[in-house]
């Protein structure tokens, strides 16, 4: 199994022990530690992490709800498989869904939504400059969510997050998008935004989640071809 315990357990921290389970167990497949195809077995995930089965099991649920896990019968759960035509659903869907955030956002964004796309874009920039990569990928992910957050629509919100697992997944499969570019489309954005520009934040939110499309999916069809390749050497 690819979870390995350290010196410091989930169980013995002071938070929500179901939301650290799943922050981790999602990471886990995020980072491919926990590969796909991989089956969850709640009893030996529960005593590597020092959580009970009931805390793992909703944290399976939910990763379940979010596209990242598959509960099959008699089988129980494993990690959802990729593909290319999953990939290319989850980019239209963002596509429509954050350019309608961006159109909202131009028009609702308060001075406070600004100073944390902001904090965001220096933040991104130093943790690639660091060569973070994991934490460049989180932070272009949350800099996402504070667009929508910025358009003022809590059931937009509650949609995109419900996405937001396999979204970050791509990011990091998609990571080796050209980082300048990337950095310089978000600076851009928020002047857009900060303009008050909706018919050209959406565009361009539209134009930023397009581009890295087509080298994200091919990215997905060569793991999945790499994948069946080991399967076949037994």
């Amino acid at each position: 199994m690819a979870v390995t315990p350290g010196e410091e357990t989930l169980g013995s921290r002071y938070r929500s022990l179901r939301d650290l389970v799943l922050e981790e167990l999602r990471d886990q497949i995020i980072e491919r530690r926990l590969a796909p195809g991989e089956r969850l077995v709640e009893r030996d995930l529960a005593e590597v992490l020092d959580v009970s089965r009931i805390v793992v099991r909703e944290a399976i649920q939910q990763l379940a709800a979010e596209g990242m896990v598959t509960v099959l019968p008699r089988r129980g759960a494993q990690v959802a498989a990729l593909d290319p035509d999953s990939a290319l659903h989850l980019f239209e869907v963002r596509i429509g869904l954050e350019s309608m955030a961006a159109t909202a956002a131009a028009e609702r964004r308060t001075d406070v939504d600004l100073a944390r796309l902001d904090r965001l874009i220096v933040e991104a920039q130093e943790a690639t400059r660091a060569g973070d990569r994991k934490r460049a990928t989180h932070l272009n992910m949350e800099f996402h969510e504070a667009v929508v957050d910025a358009a003022g629509n809590p059931l937009l919100g509650s949609i995109f997050r419900s996405l937001s697992g396999r979204a970050l997944q791509l990011f990091r499969i998609g990571q080796d998008v050209d980082a300048h570019g990337l950095h310089h489309e978000h600076v851009e954005l928020v002047a857009v935004l900060r303009a008050g520009d909706a018919e050209r934040a959406g565009a361009m939110m539209a134009e930023h989640i397009a581009g890295s499309r087509e080298g994200t999916i091919e990215r997905v069809r060569q793991l999945v071809a790499e994948a069946e390749a080991r399967e076949a050497r037994g």
